[in-house]
């Protein structure tokens, strides 16, 4: 949308394309990605939804990137922005409101930021949006996500797709991984390599990391950084040198969703 004039994104809005809005953060990501991998990684899935949806003759319009989220897990390293939770819902609002405004219904948040508090402001959000009669308006998310939220996810304002068969014929180290790991890793190699410090990779261990240590890291702040002092939780380099297509198979499951959204009760 950033590259389109007024005049074509209001042609868009009459023809009833769909809109996907990329949300993220900027946080650390360890020494060998950078600070926006969570953005970048957030766009690059709109990207290649579009490409899907192109494909069964869906329109959509990609909203410029929203990097103003809540990270409260990498809070208390440097390079993490540290937004207000009241300011991430102001801006989200915002956003949501203009583009309906400007006569988009169907609206789809495309989120690349795993942290829950970030999540729950998001579905917040979007519950908000249905509450005020924008029913079309839906936070996309992976079914471990829906869990984390609880009775929460329990609404037609979030949809959801599931994650473990994306892994399916794909090799991983085996590794728990949930941040600057072999996932983000290989997204970052394969569609922006130029960000991405090889050098530093190379030098990383995987982290050896226990579901204890994860409940620990999710508490945050210093408890993170404790956990994670070099800012990672997994194994940094990827062992399947195609491990990018898992990206390729969230965007083709987001696709669907698009295609097929949660229905409000009653339509």
């Amino acid at each position: 949308m950033a590259d389109l004039t007024y005049p074509e994104v209001e042609a868009a809005a009459g023809r009833g394309a769909c809109v996907l809005l990329p949300t993220g953060v900027i946080e650390q990501h360890g020494p060998h990605l950078p600070l926006g991998t969570d953005a970048y990684g957030a766009y690059q899935l709109c990207r290649l939804v579009k490409a899907e949806l192109e494909q069964h003759g869906v329109e959509a319009l990609i909203a410029p990137p929203v990097f103003w989220g809540i990270n409260q897990v990498c809070s208390s390293f440097p390079g993490t922005f540290r937004t207000r939770p009241e300011t991430a819902v102001a801006l989200h609002t915002d956003i949501l409101d203009s583009l309906a405004t400007d006569g988009f219904e169907r609206i789809f948040v495309i989120n690349h930021q795993g942290d829950i508090a970030h999540n729950q402001m998001l579905l917040d959000v979007v519950q908000r949006q249905h509450a005020e009669g924008h029913t079309r308006v839906v936070l996309v998310e992976p079914d471990f996500i829906a869990d984390r939220l609880g009775d929460a996810a329990q609404t037609p304002a979030l949809g959801v797709f599931a994650m473990q068969p994306l892994f399916e014929g794909l090799e991983l180290t085996g590794e728990l991984g949930v941040h600057a790991e072999e996932i983000e890793s290989a997204l970052m190699m394969r569609w922006f390599p130029e960000l991405v410090d090889y050098d530093a990779m190379a030098r990383l261990k995987p982290t050896g990391l226990g579901p204890q240590d994860l409940a620990e890291w999710r508490k945050g702040g210093e408890h993170a950084r404790q956990v994670t002092p070099q800012g990672f939780f997994g194994a940094p380099c990827p062992k399947d040198p195609f491990l990018w297509r898992f990206h390729q198979r969230m965007a083709r499951a987001m696709a669907n969703v698009v295609m097929n959204p949660p229905q409000t009760p009653g339509s």
